[in-house]
C-alpha cells in the first residue's frame, strides 16, 4: 500500500517526536527557544506482582492488570495495588471490563476467568474452548468478544456464558486485539499475518483483505479503526479500506487507547497525541529506560502502561513546557 505525501509528513513529524508551540514571549535573545512541548512524566507504580503483565483495563476508577501464570494487580482509586487470586495458572492476555462491576480476562488454553466485585475475587468459566485466547473487549450493553488463535466467542451477558458467532471465516488467524465501536455496535479483531476480521453486532464477521502486517494493537478514532503493530505497521481502516501511515520508526506497536490518544511500544517507549499518529497531535513521548511494555489504558488526562517483569506505570503530560533544541 503506497503511502500518501500527507502519511510521509506524519511520519516525519512523528520521527521527530516533538509538540511544536511558539517562542514564549519576552525571551531574552542569548536563551531563545523556538520550539516548546509538554514533555511525558513517567511515574512507576509498586504493584505486588512481579510476573510480566500483558493486558489493563480500566472503569470507575478500579484499574485491573492481568499477566503471566495468572498474574492480577488491582487498583481501586489512588489506593495501593493488590494482588488478587485469579483462580488459574494459566497466562492472561487481555482484560476487560464488561461493567462497573464484571472484569474478564482471558488467556492460554481458552482460559476466561471473570469477577463480578471489580476485580477482587475471580472465578473460572468454561468458554468450551482449548485454543489460546489474547483479547477481550465488551460493548457498553453487555456484549462481549473474545479473539485468539483461529476463535471468535461471544457472550451476551457480560461474559457469564460463552459461544462462538453465527457466522465467522473459516480461517481467523492468529487474533491478538478486540476493537469496540459503542456507537454503532461494532466489533474489530485483529492479528497476525493482517489479519482483519469485523462484524456490525458481533455475530456476523466477515474477513478484510489486504493487509500483511502482525497486528497487535486497535484504536477508534473518529468512525475509524487504526491497527497497530509489528515494525512500527500502522493501518487505518476506513469504511473497508485499508489506508497505510506505518512508522518511519520501526518499533513494534503493542498498545493503543481505544481513542488513540496513548500508544505503547516494545521498545519502552510511550506516545502521546490527539491521536497519537496524528500530524497536527503534538506527539511527544516518554525518555526513560523502560522495559517492553504490552498494554496502555487512558484514566482521564493520564494512562497506565503495564510490561515485563511486573512494570506498572502512570503518564502524563508535564504542566510546564521545556524547550526542544534539537531543531536548533
Amino acid at each position: 500500500m503506497p503511502r500518501s505525501p500527507r502519511s510521509s509528513r506524519l511520519l516525519a513529524s512523528f520521527a521527530l517526536a516533538a509538540a511544536a508551540g511558539t517562542a514564549l514571549p519576552g525571551a531574552l535573545a542569548c536563551n531563545r527557544c523556538d520550539l516548546y512541548y509538554l514533555p511525558i512524566e513517567w511515574q512507576a507504580e509498586e504493584v505486588p506482582v512481579d510476573a510480566d503483565l500483558f493486558a489493563v483495563a480500566v472503569a470507575k476508577g478500579v484499574v485491573v492488570a492481568v499477566g503471566d501464570g495468572g498474574a492480577i494487580a488491582r487498583q481501586a482509586g489512588e489506593g495501593a495495588w493488590t494482588a488478587p487470586a485469579s483462580a488459574t495458572d494459566a497466562a492472561l492476555r487481555g482484560v476487560e471490563f464488561a461493567t462497573a462491576e464484571v472484569v474478564i480476562a482471558v488467556g492460554e488454553g481458552g482460559v476466561v476467568v471473570r469477577s463480578v466485585d471489580a476485580g477482587e475475587t475471580w472465578a473460572v468459566v468454561n468458554a468450551g474452548v482449548t485454543d489460546d485466547l489474547a483479547a477481550v473487549g465488551c460493548h457498553e450493553a453487555g456484549t462481549c468478544v473474545a479473539a485468539g488463535d483461529g476463535v471468535l466467542l461471544v457472550s451476551t451477558d457480560a461474559g457469564a456464558s460463552w459461544a462462538p458467532p453465527a457466522s465467522a471465516p473459516a480461517e481467523l488467524g492468529a487474533l491478538r486485539a478486540v476493537g469496540v465501536n459503542n456507537g454503532y455496535d461494532e466489533f474489530v479483531a485483529v492479528g497476525l499475518a493482517g489479519a482483519i476480521v469485523i462484524s456490525p453486532d458481533a455475530q456476523t464477521w466477515t474477513a478484510v483483505p489486504g493487509a500483511s502486517a502482525d497486528f497487535h494493537a486497535v484504536a477508534l478514532t473518529a468512525s475509524d479503526w487504526a491497527l497497530g503493530g509489528a515494525d512500527g505497521a500502522l493501518i487505518i481502516l476506513a469504511n473497508g479500506v485499508l489506508i497505510d501511515l506505518s512508522q518511519f520508526d520501526r518499533a513494534t506497536i503493542t498498545g493503543l487507547t481505544r481513542e488513540g490518544e496513548w500508544m505503547a511500544r516494545a521498545d519502552g517507549v510511550v506516545v502521546h497525541g490527539y491521536p497519537a499518529w496524528a500530524e497536527d497531535g503534538g506527539g511527544v513521548r516518554t525518555e526513560e529506560e523502560l522495559p517492553l511494555l504490552h498494554a496502555v489504558v487512558a484514566i482521564g488526562d493520564e494512562a497506565v502502561v503495564v510490561g515485563d517483569d511486573g512494570t506498572v506505570g502512570r503518564v502524563r503530560l508535564a504542566e510546564e513546557r521545556e524547550c526542544d533544541r534539537r531543531y536548533q
